[in-house]
């Protein structure tokens, strides 16, 4: 079943003698957590937020004397857009896996917020709404209120 509208960043950026433009674009991507479909084409699920982020990123290419375009698009395959949509899923849960597993040795307040920063990280990127979300949420509250039954919190 196809029912995802994608938004495609077509871009090439101009030549230069540094790569400082390549790595800041690389590192703005990597950023959005975009799917790289190939070398300057990459995708995100449509929202109003994506498409803000990738016309924004579109205009810093234009600036830097590049060219980028920007398309709505489906993908005409359901194998292809399952691949796609297993990439983001499987992301955002590495990442919320990453935060539950550290859940258990955080043992101070600033670390407790340094995961719920990590946390809204991930969460901004989790555009396909990873079903661990919500544990993450849970064993960062029941942490929390260990902190504040010791009046730490």
């Amino acid at each position: 079943m196809l029912n995802i509208k994608w938004l495609m960043l077509v871009y090439k950026l101009p030549k230069s003698k540094t790569s400082a433009n390549k790595v800041s674009v690389w590192r703005k991507l990597r950023r959005l957590n975009v799917f790289p479909l190939q070398d300057s084409l990459c995708i995100l699920p449509y929202s109003e937020r994506t498409l803000e982020d990738f016309e924004w990123l579109a205009e810093e290419i234009k600036e830097m004397g590049g060219e980028a375009s920007l398309w709505e698009t489906a993908c005409l395959s359901n194998k292809e857009e399952e691949r796609i949509k297993e990439y983001f899923l499987e992301q955002a849960c590495k990442q919320y896996q990453e935060i539950i597993n550290a859940v258990d040795d955080v043992v101070s307040v600033k670390q407790l917020q340094s995961l719920w920063s990590q946390m809204n990280r991930v969460k901004a990127q989790d555009y396909l709404k990873s079903p661990l979300w919500i544990q993450v949420k849970g064993a960062l509250e029941r942490k929390a209120e260990e902190f504040s039954k010791k009046g730490e919190g």
